[in-house]
């Protein structure tokens, strides 16, 4: 008997890249928005469809299941809003630094701002404003100096 091609797991785990439900991926993805600090059920519900629809329109990539685009997708949902609501071109190393300190948690209170009207959630958008991280410089190539290597060993201190 050729036990090679017996496996336990194939009939009982599904398989990686199967189509999950659409009510699976909303499940998913509010507990994604959750865990990204957005705490009223509304709020996540409605972030979550926004990144369906949003994953829908992404082109297709080999290996990337359902649910990695809907990920992929909510990212690009953040973004926006990040990029409309700070002023900042969409492909701007400081709306990546943005999304750094969104992440870090320096505005706990953005899913207010998120829904809010323009003008009402300025205080959490400065807040984000001024913990975005200054862009590092850059790399400026200098020579280094030679510098003479003096080789040791112990052995040499114990024959002494």
């Amino acid at each position: 008997m050729d036990r090679s091609k017996v496996s336990a797991a194939a009939p009982y785990l599904p398989h990686p890249t199967a189509v999950s439900s659409i009510t699976h991926l909303q499940h998913r993805l509010q507990a994604y928005w959750q865990a990204m600090g957005v705490s009223d059920p509304d709020q996540a519900a409605a972030l979550s469809e926004q990144a369906l629809r949003r994953a829908a329109e992404l082109p297709e990539i080999p290996g990337l299941d359902t649910l990695a685009r809907a990920i992929a997708a909510a990212g690009e949902v953040l973004d926006d809003w990040l990029a409309r609501a700070l002023e900042l071109p969409r492909s701007a190393p400081d709306l990546a630094a943005a999304r750094a300190a969104l992440l870090s948690g320096a505005a706990p209170d953005w899913p207010a701002a998120l829904f809010a009207p323009p003008g009402v959630a300025e205080t959490a958008l400065e807040t984000l404003r001024s913990a975005i991280a200054e862009p590092a410089p850059e790399p400026y190539p200098g020579v280094m100096p030679a510098q003479r290597i003096e080789l040791f060993s112990l052995l040499g201190w114990l024959r002494r």
